[in-house]
């Protein structure tokens, strides 16, 4: 069982404000699909209809395993809700998993469920009731650890000391930690850091001991190389059309540009038939070479410059102005970068900078939706706006933006929601449509 409903909120990418469907109930005896979600960190994603970008949103969730005769709570500190309505909100979710349960299944635990205010805090409490002890954890959160501080590396030089400081360390589950971040960075939209993860991954697994091991059992285990091989790969780099092609082929495919990718191409080059194509397969090796070069070294220079600005405005006195002097630079992947460190900062409990870095994320993404044209902005207010009263008042208030083509925005944006399942947002944009239409006949004045 689980239980859906419409929240506004916002895009971190781009800023757009829409509706979106949230898992609100969690029942793991009948669907423990929504429980492998919620571990991966992939339930309540979604998607910007404006920019197309996912990224994750926070919600309140009651999560219930009878199995375990777990009855948890999640009402997250960015709600910000007083005692009162924390305590409603409780009540409507413990009401909800009631109502969806036969009578012989409703038990007394489910009536006092134990809150949390992090995901985070709520994961480790189902891990722990599995058997999963906080040694684990503690043991899979030192490998994240380690992740971050591998992408901070400042050159090679420091890159490979860490990996010989670590080599003991980087083992099968250090790896399988490393694929699935950057499988939930691709998930969510953060193009970026989910090349920068994988690109790591290929040269820690060159470099370190048990490395190659380690990823050629996940990527079996995940059916990874299956869809396109090392000899596919190398055709497509050769048929590459355009620029744009050759360096995408190079990032997506970069987990197969190893040592037996090189040693399958140098023995081609030395069996070639003539002259001319040993040459062209001499440059295409070299081009690759240069290319997966120059990726590593962008990654890596993006990636310091997110982690330096993240730093500069969170000593910054005036956090606000710093981040309005940096706004061109702030992206998903800065967004990544402040998500990585933040969950970090909730782990080790440091409360001031959780709450720091907080009103950072919020204040970057208000200061975004300001750079948005006036038309998108307003489709963003409508799309929170009740209707019919609030929604004419803000159409009265913003005529001159009601053209023709605001119009046909809505009608797209319509068709949108309607495409990914939001059907009552789609319906309030209609609604808003209907509104909007006279506006343009002159029929209603401001």
């Amino acid at each position: 069982m689980a239980t859906r409903q419409l929240t506004p909120v916002m895009c971190p990418v781009c800023g757009a404000r829409f509706m979106a469907p949230v898992e609100t109930v969690i029942d793991v005896g009948r669907a423990p699909n929504l429980k492998t979600q919620l571990m991966q960190g992939q339930l309540n994603v979604t998607q910007c209809p404006q920019c197309g970008r996912q990224s994750a949103m926070s919600a309140p969730l009651y999560y219930h395993d009878p199995a375990h005769q777990l009855a948890l709570v999640l009402v997250p500190t960015e709600l910000s809700l007083h005692n009162t309505d924390q305590q409603k909100l409780i009540g409507d979710l413990t009401n909800a998993v009631l109502a969806g349960l036969p009578a012989e299944q409703r038990k007394g635990y489910l009536l006092t469920p134990q809150v949390f205010f992090t995901m985070q805090s709520m994961v480790n409490t189902i891990l722990q009731a599995e058997g999963i002890t906080p040694e684990m954890v503690e043991r899979q959160r030192a490998k994240v650890k380690l992740v971050e501080e591998f992408l901070q590396a400042p050159d090679e030089n420091a890159l490979r000391g860490l990996v010989k400081e670590h080599d003991a360390e980087l083992d099968y589950e250090f790896f399988e930690i490393l694929t699935a971040s950057a499988q939930t960075a691709h998930d969510r939209g953060q193009g970026e850091l989910a090349r920068a993860l994988l690109g790591l991954r290929t040269v820690l697994a060159e470099w370190s001991t048990k490395g190659k091991a380690a990823v050629a059992e996940i990527n079996a285990a995940m059916g990874l190389g299956e869809t396109i091989t090392r000899e596919e790969l190398l055709k497509r780099l050769q048929a590459a059309q355009s620029d744009d092609e050759w360096q995408n082929l190079v990032a997506a495919g970069r987990p197969l540009l190893d040592y037996a990718f090189f040693q399958n191409l140098t023995a081609q080059i030395e069996a070639a038939a003539d002259a001319d194509t040993a040459n062209r397969l001499k440059s295409l090796r070299s081009r690759i070479l240069d290319t997966t070069s120059q990726q590593d070294a962008a990654v890596r220079t993006a990636m310091k410059a997110a982690s330096d600005l993240l730093k500069e405005i969170l000593q910054a006195q005036d956090a606000e102005a710093a981040i309005r002097q940096h706004l061109g630079e702030i992206d998903d992947l800065f967004f990544g970068v402040l998500s990585a460190n933040l969950e970090r900062a909730q782990a080790e409990n440091l409360t001031d900078w959780v709450e720091r870095m907080r009103r950072v994320g919020d204040t970057a993404m208000r200061l975004l939706e300001e750079q948005l044209p006036p038309d998108v902005r307003l489709i963003n207010q409508l799309m929170l706006a009740t209707y019919p009263d609030d929604s004419q008042k803000l159409l009265l208030e913003h005529q001159a933006l009601i053209t023709p083509q605001f119009l046909a925005t809505l009608d797209q944006l319509v068709a949108d929601l309607d495409a990914s399942g939001q059907t009552a947002a789609a319906r309030h944009l209609r609604q808003v449509h209907a509104q909007a239409q006279p506006m343009i006949q002159g029929v209603l004045q401001a």
